[in-house]
């Protein structure tokens, strides 16, 4: 719905939303915690599990892409199944609908507080995972950069709406996965296939499609969110 005349702008109405959330995790550190612990214990038990000579045998290139989005995929559950909890567990979402303001301008900004700490969360793993599969990521940063982005985004922006419906209906990480994981799957295909691209050396001309589908991926969900968004904060 369209904010009244006195109501805040969708950008300044995004920009609040989303200092708020990071005010609260940056007191609290109760999503990016868990999403670090996770992290670790996952990059931890595969670098055991495909040891030396494994690495050595297949390709840390074509083993890291895997490792690496499962760990954000799952690690991001707990920031997108907790990024309406306490709106859910302090009753504000009511405030929330009552509020004189564009709703899709509140999932906005509860998108871009799930995007800070998601970067926040691959600037530690992405590191750690060529460390721990000794892997030189520096010759590839750039193309990495931009195929993480692409589809960090993307997934960012469908969990943050799968998170809200499971909030809206009294559930937590469970439901948000069930609802995520399918449909994030072609987006998960593209994202290993890309990121394993870019770490063999290859040129991004050669993954341009798998970028623009990741591209439109996002932008398509983004638009459905931004225009259903009111429905998934109605009672």
């Amino acid at each position: 719905m369209k904010a009244p005349a006195n109501g805040a702008g969708f950008v300044t109405t995004a920009r609040l939303v989303a200092a708020k959330d990071l005010r609260l995790e940056w007191r609290t550190l109760d999503s990016l915690a868990g999403m670090l612990l996770f992290a670790l214990i996952v990059l931890v038990v595969y670098s055991f599990a495909f040891d030396g000579a494994m690495n050595r045998e297949l390709g840390a290139r074509f083993l890291i892409p895997g490792i690496l989005w499962t760990v954000v995929t799952f690690s991001g559950l707990i920031s997108f199944s907790r990024a309406f909890q306490n709106e859910t567990a302090d009753d504000t979402l009511t405030a929330l609908r009552l509020a004189p303001v564009d709703r899709g301008a509140i999932y906005t900004g509860k998108l871009l507080a799930v995007l800070v700490k998601l970067a926040a969360l691959e600037t530690v793993t992405v590191p750690l995972t060529a460390l721990f599969f000794s892997f030189d990521l520096a010759p590839h940063a750039g193309p990495l950069v931009l195929v993480l982005v692409l589809h960090t985004v993307g997934l960012a922006v469908l969990g943050t709406l799968t998170g809200a419906i499971a909030a809206r209906v009294g559930r937590g990480e469970a439901l948000t996965a069930i609802l995520l994981l399918p449909a994030a799957a072609p987006l998960l295909i593209s994202a290993v296939e890309t990121t394993g691209a870019v770490l063999g050396g290859e040129p991004l001309a050669s993954i341009r499609a798998w970028l623009l589908g990741s591209l439109g991926f996002a932008m398509l969900f983004f638009c459905v969110a931004v225009l259903t968004f009111d429905y998934v904060l109605e009672e």
